[in-house]
């Protein structure tokens, strides 16, 4: 399922939409074999394309967890990532994609001490958006903090903070934790920049009076 605005993690929850006719179908046969589907980030320029948009080859795939059918035949799913594969060959386009695809395997997990730099940066990141009147919700704080695995921290707070999909892609294309982890603190680091400068730009301004000039 190629999407403009969706990256699936393993291990992370995706809440999806589905109301076109060509993925009701796709659901539909999900639903009836293994309850798997993939999803692939749209490249940049997608629009102009035409009908079938080449998505990029590394995609996450993920198990149908919850299917709530509406009235009208759409449904909401949320799909739970199961790991990270790479299209080698799409065997039809229509009326929605099957590919062949290979699982990816990442590198030897990551020492648990190698979280530490990266929640180091996601709490300045919150002070930083807090200072801003957008604060982290403390709940989703304290879930960063329970995980123990560096490599689904990573994951997990790659698909939470980075607001940017091809960002997201990025981190979802390396595999080898280490070189995940160090790429990621220095993204953060650069919001934590971006706030601060924000915040200096502002002055003495109240945070809800930002937007009325």
């Amino acid at each position: 399922m190629p999407l403009p605005n969706a990256i699936l993690f393993p291990r992370v929850l995706l809440p999806l939409y589905i109301f076109e006719l060509r993925y009701k179908q796709m659901l539909a046969d999900c639903l009836n074999g293994g309850r798997m589907f993939a999803v692939a980030l749209l490249r940049k320029g997608w629009e102009k394309e035409g009908r079938n948009p080449a998505p990029h080859p590394i995609a996450g795939i993920g198990v149908i967890r919850t299917c709530v059918a509406r009235p009208d035949g759409s449904a909401n799913v949320i799909l739970e990532g199961v790991a990270r594969v790479r299209v080698t060959e799409y065997v039809r386009l229509r009326p929605y994609r099957v590919a062949r695809v290979e699982p990816l395997r990442g590198s030897d997990e990551a020492e648990a001490t190698q979280r530490t730099p990266l929640l180091k940066i996601v709490t300045e990141l919150a002070k930083a958006r807090a200072r801003m009147g957008v604060e982290l919700p403390k709940s989703v704080l304290s879930a960063l903090r329970s995980v123990k695995s560096a490599d689904y921290l990573s994951d997990l707070v790659s698909y939470t903070l980075l607001d940017d999909y091809y960002e997201k892609q990025s981190m979802l294309e390396i595999l080898d934790t280490n070189e995940r982890l160090e790429k990621l603190v220095a993204l953060l680091q650069r919001k934590v920049h971006q706030f601060e400068l924000w915040k200096t730009l502002q002055g003495k301004l109240p945070n809800k009076h930002v937007g009325y000039n």
